[in-house]
């Protein structure tokens, strides 16, 4: 599921940069995959660690996966503002018919 995140990463990512996806229902319909895979990303994560991690183990485990997951979406939204602003510095492509 990782790999197919990071594909959509790259997909949206040229897509904000060229503009080479020719309908908005489209781009739409990538952020809802996103969002179905991180969900099903997060899901599996915390059931293979209920029913793989020992119960003496399991509560402080579950509390680490869950802060860091906290944390890594806090760094993801703190680079995504640099990232943004990079994006915008750069020229407009012309689209595609235009």
């Amino acid at each position: 599921m990782s790999l197919l995140q990071f594909i959509n990463v790259i997909i949206l990512l040229f897509e904000a940069i060229f503009y080479y996806i020719p309908n908005i229902w489209i781009v739409f319909g990538l952020v809802m995959w996103e969002g179905l895979l991180g969900g099903g990303a997060y899901v599996n994560t915390f059931f293979r660690m209920s029913s793989e991690i020992s119960k003496a183990d399991r509560e402080a485990s579950l509390g680490i996966a869950t802060m860091a997951d906290s944390i890594g979406i806090a760094l993801a939204g703190w680079l995504s503002m640099p990232v943004h602003n990079a994006i915008c510095k750069l020229p407009q492509p012309k689209r595609l018919g235009s």
